[in-house]
């Protein structure tokens, strides 16, 4: 595979939560096609820190322990970035065809819904991107599912570009782990993992209507998440989580945007202790949670931070007295369970067909940080 300059997420899946409650009909319609027994079945994808830039004064006397450098400042371009030991996998999307994309995946869906465009981030090296077109009367899937080998830490950065006016149901990249390893997607839309099976994170559009971009959020699925009910039972009891809620945090309509996602896992299963779930946009931490903090309080399946404005939770504010507490972000309670997938995905149910593009994708064990 050619090499080049290569958003980064990281992690610690179903259908937006942004109102209230979920439209019972669409994500009845999102839970059976997201329940997927094998490959090829459609199927459905569906802290807070002040912004600072690496690198920027943040007031603070550096620490003692410097992080260890950005990837990216060791690869400019993303070149040579895939021999790095800290690097388990590249997506450059030089390999010149869509079969031969599709030849390094466990599972893909509608191929003649991608391409390989000649549209590419500023300081990338290489030639094409790849489009995910999607919806619009055609199939509502387009996605690639990577089967990765088993981690306890994941840094997955990626750029990712969104066309302007689409009602996106889930489009966007999606990390997380299933015991034992699959070699497809089987998110399970509305049932809350167990903790000894599944966990999954995406960022992603959420509540989009097709009005100018977008907000994001990470939209996730574990065992401690909250329900959309007040007394949560049947099959669609759990939809994604969302737990930042930035009024800020936006999709930039038809501009490319870095994204990095980092999720940890509980090291002890029996505990939510040292689990993390970290998001830098352009290289701005935007969210940094663990088990101390951010403080917040929960909206049905909203986490609300105290520094969170949207009006998603501003619309909610809690009542006098409420305790505030921490994400709970116990991912798992069996040693087995690890991040083992990496899933980009454009799932569009509603109104015209979608592109999204994504370039430079890298899962580390490290930072990789944006192309320098």
């Amino acid at each position: 595979m050619a090499t080049r300059p290569c958003l980064v997420l990281v992690l610690c899946v179903g259908c937006s939560s942004e109102a209230a409650s979920p439209d019972p009909a669409l994500d009845a319609a999102v839970d059976t096609a997201t329940t997927a027994d094998a490959p090829d079945t459609a199927v459905d994808s569906g802290m807070f820190d002040t912004a600072v830039p690496d690198g920027a004064d943040s007031g603070l006397d550096a620490p003692v322990d410097a992080p260890p450098p950005l990837l990216s400042a060791k690869y400019p371009g993303d070149l040579g970035i895939d021999k790095d030991p800290a690097v388990l996998w590249v997506e450059d999307f030089e390999e010149g065809s869509v079969a031969a994309v599709r030849g390094r995946y466990e599972d893909s869906k509608n191929a003649a819904g991608m391409a390989l465009v000649a549209d590419v981030p500023a300081k990338s090296l290489g030639k094409a991107s790849m489009r995910f077109t999607a919806g619009g009367g055609g199939p509502s899937a387009t996605d690639l599912y990577k089967k990765l080998p088993n981690q306890t830490e994941l840094f997955v950065r990626y750029y990712v570009k969104y066309q302007k006016g689409i009602q996106w149901h889930h489009t966007g990249l999606w990390i997380g782990g299933y015991d034992p390893p699959t070699s497809w997607p089987n998110p399970q839309a509305g049932l809350r993992p167990n903790g000894d099976d599944r966990f999954a994170i995406a960022f992603e559009p959420v509540g989009a209507t097709g009005a100018a971009d977008p907000r994001l959020d990470f939209y996730a699925y574990w065992m401690t998440m909250h329900s959309w009910k007040d007394v949560p039972t049947g099959s669609d009891a759990y939809y994604g989580n969302t737990v930042v809620h930035r009024a800020s945090l936006r999709a930039k309509d038809d501009a490319w945007s870095c994204v990095e996602m980092h999720v940890k896992v509980n090291p002890d299963p029996a505990s939510k202790a040292g689990a993390q779930l970290g998001l830098w946009v352009d290289d701005v931490s935007i969210a940094q949670f663990d088990d101390a903090a951010p403080l917040g309080y929960w909206v049905k399946d909203k986490f609300c931070s105290t520094t969170a404005d949207a009006p998603s939770c501003t619309s909610y504010p809690p009542p006098a007295g409420t305790t505030m507490v921490p994400l709970d972000l116990q991912l798992r309670k069996t040693a087995t369970l690890q991040l083992n997938h990496f899933w980009p995905q454009n799932y569009v149910t509603a109104g015209p067909a979608g592109n999204v593009y994504f370039d430079h994708m890298v899962v580390a064990r490290t930072r990789v940080g944006c192309l320098r």
